[in-house]
């Protein structure tokens, strides 16, 4: 169930819609395709009104709005060629030009057309669907977690010609998924979507550093939370006084730090004296579980791309780059 949702997304840009499984994302979509209808509220593609309860709904064959299901939904019995050009007229299905374009644009042969769709990859799979919505010219472009069941590099490079064809083109897509990283590296702005509301809609460097609150900001990225105490500005903890991004409260705040965030120094070396407790290898980074010397039970979580340099044991100083942002305790 869908309440509030006040979304905008700005004509020729992507907006990526972010949220766990059950939170109103793919219902939001069959909302702006015309799958389903809303009880309240209006929904507009560009100047035009394509739903308002008790007034108008277009039918979703009628909105110019193009969408990429998950997992495709390509036509198995029907060649790549006709799965690109089922919206197109009969004219420009017979002439194959657009149809030829909009593999152009996702980056297929031509060669691809008289192929069915069980004799694609998975990611050629998603491109063929992609060229399909295309194909039309629609206003929009709404894609439900298109990526979803590839592999870490296929997954990679339909993405990267995902959005080099809606670029191409100059589309209006709003892209949902469940996946952070893909949010943060794709739209222009990322709505988090929580329980049917929108919690929050932001550029991804405002919403990784600035969420609205502490279920957000453990959502998109991890998050050390530590009590402290705000004045003037700045907020003492047990890892030291720190510099407060945007916020000039007073009083007991909750603390959010990026592990990122936390840097190790030699012993000695200024900051607060830690133990490394627990080490796990992630290829670029590695997370680094931290064990305070001063008596602190708060666990601390760093993250370094020097890991050759620290052990299991080893302690070292930690001290906290850039502004922390804080919350109400």
């Amino acid at each position: 169930m869908l309440t509030g949702v006040d979304l905008v997304v700005p004509e020729g840009t992507l907006t990526a819609i972010l949220g766990s499984s059950g939170s109103g994302k793919t219902t939001l979509l069959r909302v702006v395709m015309g799958f389903v209808a809303p009880d309240s509220g209006v929904v507009s593609v560009g100047d035009r009104v394509v739903a308002d309860p008790g007034r108008i709904h277009v039918a979703p064959d009628k909105r110019a709005i193009g969408y990429v299901a998950q997992e495709g939904a390509l036509f198995p019995h029907l060649t790549v060629a006709e799965n690109v050009g089922f919206g197109l007229s009969r004219s420009e299905r017979r002439s194959r030009r657009r149809v030829e374009e909009a593999l152009d644009l996702v980056g297929l042969e031509h060669g691809y057309a008289e192929r069915r769709p069980q004799e694609l990859s998975g990611g050629e799979q998603r491109r063929v669907a992609l060229a399909r919505a295309l194909a039309p010219r629609p206003a929009a472009v709404l894609l439900d977690e298109p990526f979803s069941g590839l592999d870490a590099a296929l997954r990679a490079e339909t993405r990267s010609a995902v959005l080099g064809a809606l670029a191409a083109t100059g589309a209006t897509a709003v892209l949902v998924t469940h996946d952070q990283a893909e949010a943060l590296s794709t739209g222009r702005e990322v709505a988090v979507l929580r329980d049917g509301r929108l919690v929050q809609t932001a550029t991804p460097p405002a919403l990784y550093r600035t969420p609205v609150d502490l279920d957000v900001a453990r959502f998109v990225g991890e998050a050390v939370v530590l009590p402290g105490e705000a004045r003037g500005g700045s907020v003492t903890c047990v890892l030291g006084a720190l510099a407060v991004r945007g916020d000039e409260r007073d009083g007991p705040v909750q603390i959010m730090i990026r592990p990122e965030q936390i840097r190790l120094r030699p012993t000695g070396d200024g900051g607060v004296a830690a133990r490394v407790v627990a080490k796990s290898f992630f290829g670029a980074e590695t997370e680094l579980h931290l064990e305070l010397l001063n008596g602190a039970a708060t666990p601390v979580v760093a993250r370094t791309f020097d890991e050759a340099t620290v052990e299991v044991g080893d302690e070292r100083s930690i001290a906290v780059v850039g502004p922390v942002t804080v919350y109400e305790p």
